[in-house]
């Protein structure tokens, strides 16, 4: 598994913003190989947002950002944030205990 982390900094409107992260995200779930994802946004800084995606592999997921549709999603998005992607390896993962 490996762990997309993506920082995103909106320099729109962020209910912009979050209208076409939706939209992509719709199409990620038809992908083949995405486990899960999600979108955080920071108390901080509501401008900074976290997309945090799971994958099966690394090849899965570049399959799906090489798809002509996400790139017509990604264009949507040009000039309404400044982004810092990079892809991890799961090294520690942990869960509260059942305490019994």
């Amino acid at each position: 598994m490996i762990v997309l982390v993506n920082k995103m900094t909106v320099l729109g409107s962020a209910e912009t913003y979050e209208r076409l992260y939706e939209r992509a995200g719709r199409y990620m779930e038809e992908q083949p190989g995405l486990i899960r994802y999600q979108l955080a946004r920071s108390q901080k800084q509501p401008d900074v947002y976290f997309n945090v995606a799971e994958w099966e592999t690394a090849e899965a997921f570049e399959q799906a950002a090489r798809g002509e549709r996400f790139a017509e999603l990604l264009a949507d998005l040009t000039g309404l944030v400044e982004s810092d992607q990079d892809v991890y390896q799961v090294v520690f993962e942990g869960a509260p205990t059942s305490g019994e």
